[in-house]
């Protein structure tokens, strides 16, 4: 009975872990970052690709739905801490 609940729980866990990467892989990657220019600010997505960090324009205001996703996958990066804690665990 308990290794049953011990496997049923195990298994929740690799779900959450799977649909945290799903998720993960479709938002940017990366931070927003302000750059002042001729006394304008700027707003840019920075982000590493292998060696080089790559610099996106946004605008001179950030965008909400950047804004939106950068905050959920801040949010699901430390869910996914916890499930990872969980699955050590079990291990």
């Amino acid at each position: 009975m308990a290794n049953a609940r011990k496997k049923h729980s195990e298994n929740y866990y690799f779900n959450a872990r799977e649909r945290i990467y799903d998720r993960l892989s479709q938002l940017p990657r990366g931070t927003i970052k302000e750059r002042l220019i001729s006394g304008r600010k700027y707003y840019y997505l920075q982000r590493r690709e292998g060696k080089k960090v790559v610099h996106t324009y946004l605008g001179k205001e950030i965008p909400e739905n950047i804004k939106k996703n950068l905050e959920e996958r801040e949010a699901l990066r430390r869910e996914l801490r916890k499930v990872q804690q969980a699955l050590w665990t079990f291990w």
